[in-house]
């Protein structure tokens, strides 16, 4: 009785073991800073495009079955440019406050349908996401549409970045005033209400592993 008992903990254990093993991390963390993180502001007279590639994160996910992922990623918002200095200091100190609110989060929540459900490599695919977006102190559920492209680990890769990669590529739209992020008013920078995020960044199972501060 007792080896039986010892068989079937043996089983169990093996398996857990094995459904954490099936289990893989890629972490954003590229020291180089090529991920890109885009916002587009309309105004009167101009387009406005603020860019940073101050993105960290992580991408946890079972390459069998990619609706079982977690996922978090935190930008830098004090790093944003937009091509001019003076404008720049507007954005950060009058409207984001990066001094109270420096950070942009989103953390998944769930993955709400994908074109399909396992990794191959360089084979792309289509998936939409829900998760929760926090920023300037205010956390809201979106819903984002992603491309996602796994890259199994080869000399080309490596150019990159070491270890297997997730190419993720996707973009949705907020409301600044659904942030509490106050517009500039004057005519000829009286910026829309509706933003545009664009996400263009690498995940690595080479990469180190990132560490979140406590974002505001």
């Amino acid at each position: 009785m007792r080896r039986y008992g010892a068989l079937i903990f043996a089983v169990l254990f093996t398996a857990v073991v094995f459904a954490q093993s099936a289990t893989k991390t890629f972490y954003v963390n590229d020291e180089k800073r090529r991920d890109v993180v885009t916002f587009t502001s309309k105004a009167p007279l101009e387009t406005i495009v603020g860019k940073t590639g101050h993105i960290i994160g992580f991408v946890e996910t079972d390459p069998e079955n990619i609706m079982n992922t977690k996922a978090k990623f935190e930008v830098d918002l004090t790093s944003v440019k937009t091509g001019i200095d003076m404008r720049d200091g507007h954005m950060r100190d009058q409207y984001l406050e990066t001094s109270k609110f420096p950070k942009a989060v989103f953390e998944l929540s769930k993955v709400l349908k994908a074109d399909k459900v396992n990794l191959e490599n360089q084979k792309s695919f289509d998936m939409t996401v829900e998760g929760i977006f926090t920023v300037h102190g205010e956390s809201l559920t979106v819903t984002i549409p992603m491309t996602i492209t796994f890259y199994a680990e080869t000399e080309f890769t490596q150019d990159r970045l070491p270890g297997e990669l997730l190419h993720v590529v996707g973009n949705w739209d907020i409301l600044l005033s659904d942030y509490k992020i106050k517009r500039p008013q004057f005519v000829i920078m009286k910026l829309e209400d509706k933003q545009k995020i664009y996400i263009d960044f690498f995940a690595s199972t080479g990469s180190p592993a990132v560490s979140f501060a406590e974002s505001k």
